[in-house]
């Protein structure tokens, strides 16, 4: 077949890389359930089963359906959206709920920081969706591709704050956390990309529908991560992570006392002991604050 017949859509390749992702995400959850990481992720688990499902519910009805029916498919995509975004928030969330599980004090923190930010980020993407392009389509579609760009915008803003969050503190990363925030923050980081060069630029129908593919494509690997890290994940790591972890940070905060009981948390600690220290500290004050 012709790299240029290839490259269209409802092609060969388009349809693929439609349905496979979903496929992949229809299986993924039932290897959180078998698993039983739907506990430890039951909103990872719930994105799974209703992206996956949805999606190849909207590509049958793109090929089931006549072209005169196409307004009801695009209605059906818009409410598809609401609900993923719904989704990727509660995501996110639970992202940071993990990332911070050691933390319960800065964990409410973490919340505080989502609820600062996540306005500004709701603002920032209406202002990005209000000085984009005017679009061309129609306005039911113009409409789901300005949700689109708002949910990357935010989607992307958040991410990125935990990860500098995380970075800064030296936080240690449960493996699927990682490995679902590394997929989520790819897909969405390409999308924004590429919505930001379609958007910005004058690009001709056959380069947007490259585009198209590239968003495809990036959202199949980002998939695939994420059965990456769910098959190497071992159920034990995740149930018994938590009290391995506070045995390190008891046994790592007695051993800054000699037996006098003087502190030793002075040159002998490396930046990162000193982080980590820090941040074992400020959880604990925070929790004797909120028991007052």
């Amino acid at each position: 077949m012709p790299a240029a017949t290839m490259f269209q859509p409802h092609s060969l390749l388009w349809h693929y890389l439609w349905a496979a992702p979903n496929v992949v995400l229809l299986l993924l959850a039932l290897l959180l359930y078998r698993r039983s990481l739907h506990r430890q992720f039951p909103v990872f688990w719930m994105f799974a089963l209703i992206q996956g499902a949805t999606s190849l519910a909207l590509q049958v009805l793109d090929v089931a359906l006549p072209r005169s029916w196409a307004a009801f498919w695009w209605k059906a995509n818009f409410v598809h959206l609401l609900i993923e975004v719904v989704l990727k928030f509660a995501l996110i969330g639970e992202i940071l709920s993990h990332a911070l599980k050691l933390f319960p004090a800065l964990s409410k923190s973490g919340k505080l920081m989502i609820r600062v930010v996540g306005p500004a980020l709701v603002l920032t993407a209406t202002l990005v969706v209000a000085l984009s392009r005017p679009s061309q389509f129609p306005p039911i579609i113009a409409t789901s591709l300005r949700l689109d760009l708002a949910d990357y915008v935010i989607e992307c803003g958040m991410l990125l704050c935990i990860f500098l969050f995380a970075a800064y503190f030296h936080l240690a990363w449960g493996r699927l956390t990682f490995g679902i925030a590394l997929g989520l923050g790819i897909a969405g980081s390409v999308e924004l990309g590429t919505w930001a060069l379609w958007s910005n630029l004058l690009v001709t129908f056959h380069q947007r529908t490259l585009l198209d593919f590239v968003n495809m494509g990036v959202l199949h690997l980002s998939v695939l991560i994420w059965l990456y890290y769910v098959l190497t994940t071992p159920k034990a790591t995740l149930m018994d992570k938590l009290g391995e972890k506070d045995d390190h940070y008891d046994d790592h905060d007695s051993g800054r006392h000699d037996s006098g009981g003087n502190d030793l948390s002075g040159s002998d600690l490396s930046g990162e002991d000193e982080r980590q220290h820090d941040l074992v500290v400020w959880n604990r004050e925070l929790e004797r604050l909120l028991k007052r």
